[in-house]
């Protein structure tokens, strides 16, 4: 990733418990809180929220109508009758 493919992002009003401890968390690793930071926001970009995970799961092109699927399985119903 060059610097041409970043923006910068300011987030204000983080409590200062939570930086101090964003802050002990990336340096146990070694990082910056920086580094830590961006890790976390593109980590959490790749992963799809539970919104985009259904849509994605029921937005499939199955190539059969619901009509197609209900009449089916009438047909089916009658013939185990």
């Amino acid at each position: 990733m060059s610097e041409r493919d970043t923006k910068p992002v300011h987030i204000r009003d983080v409590p200062a418990d939570v930086v101090d401890t964003l802050q002990a968390r990336a340096g146990a690793r070694g990082m910056s809180l920086t580094a830590y930071l961006r890790n976390h926001l593109v980590d959490m970009a790749n992963r799809p929220t539970m919104e985009e995970w259904t849509r994605a799961a029921t937005d499939r092109g199955w190539g059969v109508d619901g009509e197609t699927i209900q009449r089916t399985i009438r047909e089916v119903r009658e013939e185990d009758e």
